[in-house]
């Protein structure tokens, strides 16, 4: 019975590795798209800068133009005061980009504003987000 059962598993080795190599593939597959999807993972993550909170951030590349968008919170106690936001992108050759975004010249205290900025490149592939409040 032993032998039988040696003889059989040498038999199903190779399938067997086959199958589980498969499914390991496609669990790590499955694990990637959900951090890459959630806001509180990746480099789209919410972040606060300086007393703002970036918070729901999207890049969508359509017709030549990738269009960053963001919501911007006011988490301070006062009026928060600001010329413009650097929207700082990294693609996967280490390449720099530079987006500005206007959300006006202030935001109440516990206000929120929507930051939307553009390019005529494709950054879809960004690997890398910073965002920097110009005062």
């Amino acid at each position: 019975m032993e032998k039988k059962l040696k003889v059989w598993f040498d038999k199903c080795k190779k399938p067997i590795v086959i199958l589980g190599s498969i499914v390991i593939i496609a669990l790590v597959v499955f694990l990637i798209k959900e951090t890459l999807a959630n806001p509180y993972s990746g480099y789209l993550k919410n972040q606060t800068v300086d007393g703002l909170s970036f918070e729901n951030a999207s890049i969508v590349y359509e017709n030549g133009v990738t269009t960053f968008k963001a919501e911007v919170h006011n988490e301070t106690d006062d009026i928060y005061t600001l010329k413009n936001i650097s929207i700082k992108l990294t693609d996967e050759e280490n390449n720099e980009f530079i987006l500005i975004g206007y959300i006006g010249e202030s935001l109440e205290k516990e206000e929120a504003k929507y930051l939307q900025a553009s390019i005529d490149q494709d950054l879809s592939s960004s690997l890398k987000l910073e965002y920097v409040v110009n005062k």
